[in-house]
């Protein structure tokens, strides 16, 4: 793992903005289509097996079901899906590949051979085309470490941002450090202009080619941060930042170069001025767990004062070692010599002196959520750990609970006791019994949940249970207070401040509804 510099890879091609490259990614992308390169198409040409080892590194099983095949699905699996080496006369006969020279996909003299990564991705209804630098582990490739500038492909924090992100229709969206493109791909389904940033001209440059290969144009713009979007606003802000926590500055698509974890609070931060009124920004983010101090606290001062109104998820947590190393084998790099491991040692060293100087006991990672308008921002942010959900929420339960919130919001204390809660439809109430040791029957705490929702049930004190009961829409909470009151033999005001925090809960967890 020896020191590189950014200049020790292949030339970037160009993104496609003269109208002659415009029309050739056209040509390549109906190239594609027409050979059924496309992820169904891949599966259906390597059969089930094979495909599935790809995802494990293992591409001898591919290799032979090509053997002996030819045809521009062929070649188009063996140049970009397992990285060999194709004969330039079998390239020219099955595809396009003057148009794949001159996009700088692919390069080479008797022989031709991928430059770059173009992955098939896309929706259950359409098909798109990711490129991206080769990484460590790309079939048919022996990188050694990444280049500074490198560009990423789809991972796996990428496709936890796609998940999240709400889609309703909207006019305007920023892609805040778009890298390879993922993200715009996606906002290009439902928003109606899209600018994409990123601070990596070679990022730019491939995510222009990641465009115009899917059938798409976004507005797209070289700086750091929200410097391209100066006094603009926008309906919805996606952003996949560099947002690892190390010393230094090493590698752009990883390294902000900001002490700590101060990117993320300085992207909350600024944010809320980029947003238009009713606007969503959802941006994903490390923070540092340090000693004496509850992470939520120190998050929460990121989104106070933001004037909108917040949710922030935290999916996991590292401790510090194995946080580093997985950082540094995901930049690659061999260790096969001493002076390579020595190196490795070096930075790791460096690393954990690093978060020993921050009193760093772990790294979160997780989500922010900012929403702008109304009476967003009026009851404090939601900030808690999603980290043994069932699953991960997808974009239209993250815009039911924003609007959860908003409605909780606009409720005054008088018009709560006249509200008719309702359970949603599919809310389970759970009531049930177990056989203790001795044969009797003991109560089980009663719990309230939906089928293959993200949450896990929710446990409830019998009141509450009775309440839930109760919220059929026609009562208004008022009255089923009073009734608990008389059921329980307690006091209705005591009832009362019990049943406002269950039924702000349940309402923001997705469960009641308030008509």
């Amino acid at each position: 793992m020896a020191p590189r510099t950014p200049d020790t890879r292949d030339t970037a091609p160009a993104a496609p903005a003269h109208p002659a490259d415009v029309r050739a990614a056209g040509r390549v992308r109906e190239a594609f289509l027409d050979a059924g390169f496309t992820a169904d198409g891949m599966l259906g040409l390597l059969g089930a097996s094979a495909y599935a080892g790809l995802g494990r590194g293992e591409f001898v099983p591919a290799r032979r079901a090509l053997e002996g095949r030819r045809g521009a699905d062929v070649e188009l699996a063996r140049l970009f899906v397992l990285g060999d080496r194709v004969q330039r006369g079998e390239a020219q006969a099955h595809l396009p590949l003057d148009d794949l020279t001159a996009l700088g996909l692919v390069g080479g003299a008797d022989e031709v051979s991928a430059l770059v990564d173009v992955r098939p991705y896309g929706e259950s209804d359409t098909d798109w085309y990711v490129v991206s630098d080769h990484g460590p582990d790309s079939a048919g490739r022996d990188v050694d470490e990444v280049a500074v500038d490198h560009v990423l492909g789809v991972g796996g924090a990428s496709l936890t941002l796609a998940r999240l992100t709400p889609r309703s229709p909207a006019g305007t969206a920023l892609d805040l450090g778009t890298g390879c493109g993922v993200q715009a791909l996606h906002l290009g389904r439902h928003v109606s202009q899209i600018v994409a940033t990123d601070r990596n001209p070679r990022a730019v440059r491939l995510a222009g080619i990641t465009a115009a290969l899917s059938g798409q144009a976004w507005d797209l713009r070289e700086g750091s941060l929200f410097e391209p979007v100066q006094g603009e606003r926008f309906d919805l802000v996606v952003s996949n930042p560099p947002f690892v926590i190390s010393p230094g500055h090493r590698y752009t698509y990883r390294d902000a170069g900001l002490p700590a974890d101060d990117l993320g609070r300085l992207l909350v931060s600024k944010v809320p001025a980029h947003l238009a009124e009713g606007g969503t920004a959802v941006v994903l983010a490390n923070w540092l767990h340090v000693r004496g101090q509850d992470w939520r606290d120190r998050v929460a001062t990121w989104v106070e004062g933001t004037g909108c109104d917040a949710w922030v998820a935290q999916r996991e947590v590292q401790d510090p070692a194995e946080y580093v190393g997985l950082w540094l084998r995901d930049a690659g790099g061999h260790l096969d010599d001493d002076a390579a491991r020595a190196e490795f040692d070096r930075r790791y060293g460096e690393w954990l002196d690093a978060f020993a100087d921050m009193a760093a006991e772990g790294i979160g990672f997780g989500w922010i959520m900012l929403h702008r308008g109304g009476t967003y921002g009026s009851q404090g942010p939601r900030i808690e750990e999603v980290a043994h959900t069932p699953r991960q929420p997808r974009g239209d339960e993250v815009e039911a609970l924003l609007a959860a919130r908003a409605g909780w919001g606009r409720w005054d204390a008088l018009a709560l006791l006249e509200a008719r809660p309702r359970r949603v439809t599919g809310l389970r109430l759970i009531e049930e019994e177990r056989v203790g040791g001795d044969g009797e029957f003991l109560p089980v705490p009663p719990r309230v949940g939906l089928v293959d929702y993200w949450r896990p049930e929710v446990v409830l004190d019998s009141v509450a249970a009775h309440l839930v009961r109760s919220f059929d829409g026609q009562v208004t909470l008022s009255a089923a207070v009073d009734a608990a009151a008389v059921e329980f033999d307690l006091d209705p005001d005591d009832v009362l401040a019990g049943a406002l925090m269950a039924v702000r809960g349940l309402v923001e967890d997705g469960m009641l509804s308030l008509g």
